[in-house]
């Protein structure tokens, strides 16, 4: 990991409630996300390996747009890229945060969404 990724992540969990932790994220994920991308998050022959979105993104883990998808996912937008995602949306509404994103700005976000994206932020290979 680069030393500015380890950086933002440090600041990422320090700001993190028990709401929106990794912890509460990788439980949203075995309810929501492991029956397709696997428990470990490697996916399968046509599902993505959850695990390389950092090293497909180049190095640089892209958590504006991970969040873009979650949040897609969550107002019923489910299908990206030719893939149909399961409607989870009632599944990650509910109390609002904020979470910080690149370059200082900050977006309100329903806590399930931040906290799923730390958790996939923390399998990254």
């Amino acid at each position: 990991m680069k030393p500015y990724s380890l950086i933002a992540a440090i600041a990422l969990l320090s700001a993190c409630t028990p709401f929106t932790s990794p912890q509460a994220g990788r439980n949203i994920y075995l309810q929501n996300c492991a029956s397709c991308h696997g428990a470990d998050g490697t996916g399968g022959a046509h599902i993505p390996d959850l695990t390389q979105i950092t090293a497909r993104a180049g190095g640089t883990y892209p958590q504006r747009r991970i969040l873009d998808k979650l949040d897609g996912y969550a107002t019923g937008a489910v299908v990206y890229s030719g893939a149909e995602m399961p409607n989870f949306g009632d599944l990650l509404t509910g109390r609002l945060a904020r979470v910080e994103t690149d370059h200082g700005r900050s977006r309100l976000l329903p806590e399930r969404i931040i906290a799923l994206e730390a958790y996939l932020r923390t399998i990254q290979r």
